[in-house]
């Protein structure tokens, strides 16, 4: 039996890079561990291009249903008393799974260990470093002792994940966060500040800045979820308020973007009722309101000097 269940959760990874996270993963210093692809219903060559490596175990899902639940089946499939994550797109230091093992062994009572990392462009080469504590003023970070818990960068004790009821897959978003904040309120978390992993940014564009309906969504969801833990008058309550003004001020984008300009009023609003002093929720309240004057204009006559 392995004592390491290392788990890719895959969705068309031949042309994203899975070939390399499969690789990190069977250079790991510590070789006592089962690797798990889970393919959550490609419709490209992954199947062909993981059954390449014959360590690599292969489970394909019959409908798509997102990392969290890809990640789910793979942890069911387990043998291993620690899981690991690693995105398809992610790769792991020769020594990961060594030296976070090695801590997390070393404290029975913790759920998890987590490391710091290289944020990476998409030729590989690293961006910035990326510390795993932080102290933002979010519920996202206080609900989680300011731990900031990458997928990638951790090792999880299986019986706290099972104990917790893993990823919640009706999460389209930061299912990564809940997971870590519900493991919190239960058990301790470790930190260790060694980069031992490397996440792949993309090139980003104007468009990709607005959130889609589905992401929205899930955000919404998120929040809902845990307001509950946001006592009224805390420091919780506030943070609380600043990420629904957030959430409302993207929102108040999205459909501003969709030509939805009633809608987006309103959720500008929204977002203003819940923190007033957004210098750019105003802003974007007032285009609101000057969108449709300017989209309405006559064009000017060809005669005008």
């Amino acid at each position: 039996m392995p004592l390491v269940s290392a788990i890719i959760p895959a969705y068309n990874g031949a042309s994203r890079y899975l070939d390399q996270a499969i690789g990190s993963v069977l250079a790991q210093t510590c070789q006592d561990l089962e690797l798990i692809v889970v393919d959550d219903a490609s419709t490209d060559e992954t199947a062909r291009l993981v059954l390449q490596f014959s360590r690599a175990r292969y489970f394909k899902r019959p409908e798509n249903g997102g990392q969290a639940a890809a990640r789910n089946d793979g942890a069911r499939l387990a043998a291993g008393t620690y899981l690991a994550f690693l995105d398809q797109d992610d790769l792991w230091a020769p020594s990961f799974i060594e030296e976070t093992l090695a801590l997390l062994q070393a404290q029975p009572e913790a759920a998890l260990v987590h490391c710091d990392g290289y944020q990476m462009n998409e030729g590989g080469a690293p961006l910035h470093y990326d510390a795993a504590m932080k102290q933002e003023r979010t519920i996202t970070q206080l609900l989680r002792g300011g731990h900031d818990v990458a997928t990638s960068g951790s090792l999880f004790r299986k019986a706290c994940f099972d104990a917790v009821g893993g990823y919640d897959d009706t999460l389209v978003v930061w299912e990564d966060i809940d997971l870590a904040i519900r493991l919190y309120q239960r058990f301790p978390l470790l930190h260790l500040p060694k980069p031992l992993y490397r996440h792949r940014l993309y090139t980003r564009n104007v468009s990709r800045d607005i959130p889609s309906e589905r992401a929205l969504m899930g955000r919404r969801r998120f929040l809902e979820k845990h307001a509950s833990a946001c006592p009224p008058g805390t420091q919780l309550a506030n943070a609380l308020a600043r990420d629904w003004a957030h959430y409302y001020g993207d929102l108040g984008k999205h459909h501003l973007e969709k030509r939805r300009i009633g809608e987006a009023r309103c959720a500008f609003w929204l977002s203003l009722q819940r923190y007033p002093f957004n210098h750019k929720a105003w802003l974007r309240l007032l285009r609101a309101y000057l969108f449709r004057s300017v989209q309405t204009r006559p064009a000017p006559s060809r005669h005008t000097p």
